[in-house]
């Protein structure tokens, strides 16, 4: 299979934005990230991807700027990752996928008739479906606005991956 090109240096934004977010591993990652996970562990437990996969994956949206490692632990050091603002800035990209997803990448019935994750505006408690200003309060909606209640069908889908 032939070298993809490098889109890093190339003058089209979509081009260079995939660059970084055109990798499956990068995506659930930061998905992890935004849901509040941290720490490797939990990211590689949730995300089903290898350790060499994630540890690479971090170490890329480190070099990049997205993710900052901190230490939560010396004896044996262990640290943590955590969104920087050009990351918390990506939390649009990812909420447009999946407003898009929830609308065209399911078939009929497969998540039982409802969405996979339900999202929650934390400051008015609004169920904003795949809004980007809250229906309850009409605030625009960004990082940290929104707290995920996975359906009964993804509940399902986790425990049967966990058992």
């Amino acid at each position: 299979m032939p070298k993809r090109a490098d889109l890093s240096d190339t003058f089209c934004p979509v081009g260079r934005s995939a660059e970084l977010l055109g990798d499956r591993a990068v995506l659930l990652i930061l998905r992890d990230l935004f849901f509040g996970r941290r720490r490797f562990e939990a990211i590689a437990a949730n995300t089903g991807l290898g350790p060499q996969l994630v540890s690479a994956r971090l170490k890329l949206l480190e070099g990049e700027g997205v993710v900052e490692r901190h230490a939560y632990q010396d004896r044996p050091l262990r640290h943590e990752y955590r969104l920087t603002d050009k990351g918390k800035d990506l939390f649009g990209v990812l909420y447009a996928m999946r407003g898009w997803a929830e609308r065209w990448a399911y078939k009929d019935g497969e998540t039982g008739g409802g969405p996979a994750m339900r999202y929650i505006h934390r400051a008015c408690g609004s169920d904003v479906g795949t809004a980007t200003v809250c229906p309850g309060c009409g605030a625009a909606l960004g990082y940290g606005d929104l707290k995920g209640d996975p359906s009964p069908a993804l509940k399902a889908e986790q425990a049967a991956r966990a058992g």
